[in-house]
């Protein structure tokens, strides 16, 4: 029998299986100069196996979400971390550069899985603000893997090649496995039936014609692009533009994730007072206000880095309110198929970072305002969703 934990601990335990796919992204960030060496290839060629990781991880949502609810969050959510550590396993051992891009793909198909049961698990037994409360929790013990996980791979580094890094990430699955193995708590009610194809077509088209839900995913998309794109364009802007040291670089990058944590802790004591729809508009009206300011400020000022920096800090840092009560809100109408409308919305949101940063770098100039134009544009998206669409 498996224990029955606080709903803080399991926030907590919820929290470090999920955080799995982001340590596997920022952890071999300072290892890519060195395996590019390694394998005696250039940089374009490392930087293809975080392409294929984040196509790998839309598919994995996409598959792992309906199975998820058919056959239980247990039974996805291990055979995921397993594919997830075999992959890693042959990516330790590859004799190229090739076999690392397959296996990150691999690897992200088996994150996926382990993804799209957290959010499914909160849904099956919280909803309303006890939903929301949960996400911010998740939320906030998420956000330290960006500010956690690069310092890792830096240290794991000095210690020696970049492979003992995918040892370390093989070592956190072994532990997700026995998370979900020994903690994980299971839906009440579990689907026996043989799968049916039809069935999950039909939870995708559930989801895809609630005129309601999808106004929550285009919002979450897109609020959520504002933050992809800073990162894509983020060492250009610094370093490049603005001229800040690299060893500045990580403080000012890790100031967002500060408050988007300090919006998070403030979203529990905002839901004694309002509700998850309208804390949603809060927050989407600071991101938006933040990114007109951050806009003109190149009009203004354009070299000055204090008309960049605390417009971005508020601009991501939003996203704090923003998606624990979206999130809450979007799956309020799904309490059977949580898990396929999961792995619609993180599919979703990877396909538009993936196209929007593609962009991003087609129309690179000398100057921030493509990054800058396209946040706000995102913004201005995510707001006219949430008006028009997420109205009862």
């Amino acid at each position: 029998m498996r224990p029955d934990f606080s709903p803080r601990i399991m926030a907590i335990l919820l929290a470090a299986l999920v955080a799995l796919t982001p340590f596997s992204v920022d952890t071999y960030l300072p290892a890519m100069p060195a395996m590019a060496l390694w394998f005696d290839t250039h940089m374009g060629m490392v930087e293809m196996s975080l392409g294929a990781f984040f196509m790998g991880y839309a598919m994995g949502q996409l598959v792992g979400g309906p199975l998820s609810d058919h056959y239980g969050r247990r039974r996805v959510g291990g055979p995921g971390v397993a594919i997830f550590f075999l992959a890693t396993v042959a990516i330790i051992f590859a004799p190229n550069i090739e076999t690392v891009i397959l296996g990150r793909f691999i690897q992200a198909f088996g994150g996926g899985f382990v993804t799209v049961i957290a959010p499914s698990v909160v849904r099956d037994r919280f909803s309303g603000k006890q939903a929301a409360r949960m996400f911010a929790l998740i939320g906030l013990v998420m956000l330290l893997a960006p500010l956690v996980a690069p310092a890792v791979g830096a240290l794991l580094l000095k210690f020696a090649d970049w492979r003992l890094i995918f040892v370390f990430l093989a070592g956190y699955a072994m532990i997700s496995l026995g998370v979900i193995a020994f903690c994980l708590p299971e839906r009440k009610k579990a689907l026996t039936e043989k799968l049916n194809m039809a069935k999950v077509w039909d939870g995708y088209r559930q989801v895809l014609t609630h005129p309601r839900a999808m106004g929550y995913m285009i919002t979450m998309t897109f609020s959520s692009a504002v933050m992809f794109l800073f990162i894509t364009g983020s060492a250009f802007a610094y370093i490049t533009y603005l001229e800040v040291s690299t060893d500045m670089f990580p403080i000012l990058f890790g100031a967002n994730v500060v408050t988007m944590m300090v919006f998070n802790r403030l979203n529990p004591f905002l839901l004694n007072i309002f509700s998850p729809h309208q804390l949603t508009g809060v927050g989407i009206t600071i991101q938006l206000l933040a990114n007109v300011a951050l806009w003109a400020g190149q009009y203004i000022d354009p070299l000055n880095l204090y008309m960049v920096m605390p417009m971005v800090m508020v601009a991501i840092g939003s996203l704090g309110i923003i998606m624990s009560n979206s999130f809450a809100c979007y799956l309020e109408d799904f309490k059977d198929n949580s898990g396929t409308a999961v792995a619609l919305l993180g599919s979703f949101q990877f396909a538009m970072a993936a196209i929007l940063s593609t962009i991003l770098g087609y129309f690179h100039s000398d100057t921030i305002m493509p990054m800058t134009t396209l946040m706000l544009m995102s913004s201005i998206i995510a707001v006219l969703s949430y008006r028009l669409l997420t109205r009862r």
